[in-house]
Formats: structure tokens, sequence, C-alpha cells
């Protein structure tokens, strides 16, 4: 994305930082900014737009962002609106459910030509090639505000413009006159007789000349999963494809519509001759979002004051409540949770006042990891230690167990096994059955899942353990190890529900607190070698030389090897020892003297 210091202040004309601090802010704020250049006495910035900011592919978003960042005013022209005398009404079909918004309207009379210096110098800080007039001025409000236009020559495409996914053509020939082999998939602009253009590019059969007197003016907002898809089918990318594939704000399309008529009729003269037709069956909807102020200052670890927060938020455009329910503006679509307003804060707060030389302040939070994840983690260790085998099997079974209370699906990937399971022991069954049917002897096994069940109008589902051992009395040892009661036994198969058990809280993580080091150097470590004329507990050999070095520098100490000497009966044991926020010298002289080394 390109920018043009002088462009950019036509929306902000009170904007006076210098070109390093612009670049800077731009990138501290969101907008990674690669390098400015001089280009024929305008400064003009090369920004890389995050995906999630269509908003940010023109202008007025990248203004808006600068508005609040800097507290200046955001100006618009929004001078008196267009006087429109016309009475002919556009025949224009929109037959497709891809198209958001549309806005149209007919210019007659005008006269088309080469573009006076201004927009020539625009169009080469942008790396376009100028082709006249009334499509440089597209371009032109299409860098502005961000939304794709076209005009359409009416005297090559009728009035009869129809939006539409394709209805027949299998080629497409582009402005370009590039050939493209399309199919139903594509949604396109057409006349009743042949194709005219691509939602993301102009076609060769309605192109603007310098002939052009008459043209049908559009701006679009299309669903932007189709562009992108269509954009990717034919490989052909454009300026308009970028910005369409993205979420834009059907909204802005009268501001920005109204901006490239004017600019139409003070530079090609002529006069509008219809009605507009403004297309919009369905108004964006944007989200009621609860917010906290202090979530800000949470999710940074540092102060920020609430007054700032909400300000910044109002200065975006959103609409805050008494209640601290926020409404964002439809031009930000990307902000959906009350985690994308805390995030708007921060950014505006400025990430470079977040200290790099100190900790954080946080919050302490509960652990919200339901106690039944933290038995059923354990009893897996403690099963997988007694040496029983996991299994995992389908949850939807042939027959039920209880009629009364089984849960039937209604779109069952096997139309034979509708039902939820209501017990693990017949997943286990038929799974030793296999074991068996593949010779596979004296098995042991178990699995831990979901078991389902109806009550009443109300459906529940549990967390189930169920086990197999092929001696019931060793079962039952393990189940007394496990200090498991006995829920529901059939000979070697027991099954129990997990939810239902005693004290589950028992089970929860104890919490270790361990002191905690910085480093500020590299860890050096040293090796050596003790000889011995017997064996050696090695623990009690750690504990030893442990004591001799000192807790000071020692990071950790172990033995990495053992070897037995059989002609000379003696037990070498090598040792690893990693110091800390040392230097190497003392580190080599603590090392030599603790292994009698020197």
């Amino acid at each position: 994305m390109k920018l043009i210091y002088s462009h950019l202040q036509k929306f902000l004309p009170t904007l006076d930082v210098k070109p390093q601090q612009l670049r800077d802010d731009l990138t501290m704020i969101g907008h990674f900014t690669n390098y400015f250049e001089e280009i024929d006495n305008e400064i003009v910035f090369d920004l890389d737009i995050k995906v999630n900011r269509g908003d940010c592919l023109g202008y007025y978003g990248l203004a808006k962002d600068l508005s609040v960042f800097y507290q200046i005013p955001l100006v618009i022209n929004t001078s008196a609106e267009i006087i429109n005398q016309a009475k002919e009404t556009l025949p224009i079909k929109i037959t497709t459910n891809n198209v958001k918004r549309v806005l149209a309207v007919k210019f007659s009379q005008l006269n088309n030509g080469l573009s006076p210096p201004w927009l020539l110098k625009f169009t080469q800080c942008h790396q376009i090639k100028s082709i006249n007039l009334l499509v440089d001025l597209t371009n032109y409000v299409m860098f502005m505000y961000g939304i794709p236009s076209h005009a359409f020559d009416v005297q090559k495409s009728t009035e009869s413009l129809i939006w539409e996914m394709n209805p027949k053509y299998q080629e497409f020939i582009s402005l370009d006159k590039t050939k493209l082999n399309i199919d139903k998939n594509i949604l396109m602009i057409n006349s009743p007789t042949k194709p005219l253009s691509l939602s993301f590019w102009g076609g060769h059969d309605c192109a603007i000349d310098n002939n052009t007197k008459e043209i049908i003016l559009e701006m679009a907002v299309y669903n932007p999963a189709v562009v992108r898809q269509n954009s990717r089918q034919l490989k052909s990318v454009t300026e308009a494809g970028v910005r369409l594939e993205k979420q834009l704000d059907p909204e802005l399309i009268p501001l920005a519509f109204n901006h490239l008529c004017k600019l139409i009729l003070q530079n090609c003269q002529g006069q509008i001759s219809s009605t507009f037709f403004d297309y919009y069956p369905e108004k964006v909807n944007q989200p009621l979002i609860e917010f906290n102020p202090q979530n800000p200052s949470l999710i940074s670890g540092i102060e920020i004051p609430t007054e700032f927060a909400i300000d910044c938020l109002a200065r975006l455009g959103c609409l805050v409540s008494s209640n601290m329910l926020i409404t964002p503006p439809s031009i930000r679509p990307d902000i959906t949770m009350a985690a994308d307003l805390a995030e708007e804060v921060v950014r505006f707060w400025g990430y470079q006042k977040i200290p790099t030389n100190q900790p954080l302040e946080y919050k302490k939070v509960s652990d919200i990891t339901p106690k039944e994840i933290h038995l059923i983690n354990s009893l897996k260790d403690k099963l997988t230690d007694l040496g029983y085998d996991e299994i995992l099997s389908w949850p939807l079974v042939a027959e039920p167990s209880n009629s009364a209370t089984v849960v039937t699906t209604q779109n069952s990937i096997n139309t034979e096994s509708i039902y939820l399971r209501q017990s693990i022991i017949p997943s286990l069954k038929k799974q030793l059955s296999l074991y068996q049917k593949y010779k596979l002897y004296s098995p042991q096994f178990f699995e831990i899942g979901k078991v389902f069940f109806k009550e009443g109008d109300t459906y529940t589902e549990k967390n189930s353990l169920g086990i197999y051992h092929p001696s019931s009395d060793q079962l039952k040892n393990d189940l007394q190890y496990l200090n498991l009661p006995i829920l529901n036994k059939d000979s070697s198969f027991v099954e129990i529900i997990i939810d239902s058990l005693p004290k589950i809280s028992d089970y929860q993580p104890k919490v270790v607190h361990q002191s905690a080091y910085e480093l500020s150097s590299q860890l050096i470590i040293l090796d050596a070698n003790v000889v011995f004329d017997e064996t050696q507990d090695p623990s009690q050999l750690i504990e030893k030389y442990s004591q001799i070095i000192g807790t000071k520098h020692l990071w950790e100490i172990i033995i990495t090897d053992i070897y037995q000497d059989v002609n000379n009966h003696k037990y070498r044991y090598t040792f690893r020892v990693s110091y800390f926020n040392i230097t190497d010298k003392l580190a080599k002289e603590i090392h030599l003297k603790a292994f009698n080394l020197i």
C-alpha cells in the first residue's frame, strides 16, 4: 500500500509531523511501514496492511487511525450533496445474494481525455498506469477510500446491467485483452447479451476510452469469499480484487461515491442523467460488546486510565453506552469481541510505553479447568503404569442399553448406529472380541470417554471410565490401588462414572512454588571424572559435590556415565556440572578445586 503524505493531509489538514516520525508511528499502531521515499516532490510511504484491516487499504481508514493516535480532527469533505434532477431510472438487476451493496448512476455529455498533472503524479506515485481521465478518477477514489468502482461505456454495454453468477459464458476478455476461461462460479456484471465485467476486473467490451460520452458509474461491495475464490481460480490479481476480497464497509459507499461523482462533474463536465440506483438488501449489523475499561490495563500489564480507554473508543467511532456496551463502527468489521476493544486501546496508548526492563503487573486468576480433567489425566497415567492399554471407540452404537433414556441422533453418518452410547462396557467387549480374533490373549485395557443420557426434556453427558482385565481378582486389586469404587461390574469388566466420584478435588494438582533465577550470562558446562575403589551411591555423590561447590553458582549437577575397569577393579564416575552467572575463569577454578583436579 502506497501512501502520499500530501494526500493523507486532505483528511488530516492539521497533521504536521516529520516523515521519519510518521513512519515510526504508523508502524507502532500496527501498519508496518517498510520505507518512505521522495517521488516527484512527494513523500511516499510503503506500508504492509494486515489482512483483517481492509479499511486501511485506503487513505480514509489510515487517516481515521492517525486521527485517534495524534488526537487531531478527521476532516471529511461533506460539502453540498449533488443535486440530481434526473428522473430516468436505471434498468439494473441483481440476481445473486453475493452482492452486499451497489450504488450506480448514469452520466451523459462527458468530455474524457488526458488526466491533469496532479492526477498523473498520483497514479505515478502509486505505480499504476494512467489510462484516461475517467478511469484515473475511479482509481483515485479507490485509493482514497479503499472501495473500488467501475465505469461502463453505455454505447458499448447498454444501460441494462445484471449482477449475476456466470449464466452461460465460457470466456471473458479483460481490460488488457487477457482471455480468461470462466465457469458458473464466477461473479460477473453483464448485459443481457454479453459479458461485461468480473467483480474485480473490468472487461474490454465496455472499456472507457477518450471518445466515451455516456457512462454508468457503479461502486459495489461483494461477498469477499467469492471474490477471493474467483481471483485465485483465474490466477488474476488486481488492485480492486485485493480490496474486494476483504471485509469492506457498505456504509462507506455513499461518501466515496459522492466524492467520485463530484470529481467527474468538475473535471469531465457533463451531467447526471438518471436517478441513483441503491441496492442494499441487508444493512450492516454491528455486534454489541460488553466492555470493562480495566481490561486494557490487565492485558498490557501497565496502568491505562479508564478515561483514556473510553475516549479512545469514542474517537474510533464506537457508540459507548452508559453501561459500557460498545457498538463498533461499521468500517471496523475486525472488532467483534471485548479483547479487540482492549487491543485498540492498548495500541493507541502506545506499545512503546510497555516497559521492557521490569516484570509486568498481573492479576492472578482462578484455575477454571474442571476437576474431572485432572482426575482423568491422573487415572490415565496410573492405569498405564499398571500395564493397561488405552483404547478409543466410537460413541455411536447400534443398540441402546436403556431405551427410556437413550439419545437418538438425527444425522448419523452410520445409518445403523444411530444411538449415543449409555455405557462404555459394550465398546470394551467389542474390543476384546477383536483381540481374540487376532489371537492377542490376556489383554488388559481401558477407555475414558463420554456417555449420554436423556432425562425428560434435557440431555446430559458424563465422563465414564471402563476397564477390562482377564482376572477379576486382579481387577479388584487394581481398583483398590486406584482408590476407586465399583459402580457397575460385569465379570472382568467394570465401569465408573467419573463425574459422580466423591472428593474429585483431591486430584487437583498441587502448586509447586520454586525460586526464579535471572540468567545474566550463558551457562558454563564442565565435566569431571572421579575414580573410586568401590561402587558409590550416585545420589549421595551428587549431594556431596553439590555441598562442596555451593549453591550460589550451581545450576545443575548430573552423573552422565559410570564405568567399571575390570582389570584394575576401579569405578569411574563422570560428572557434568553447569554453572550460572559466573565468568568462565572463576567457574573453572571452583570446578577444579571441588573435584581435586589441581
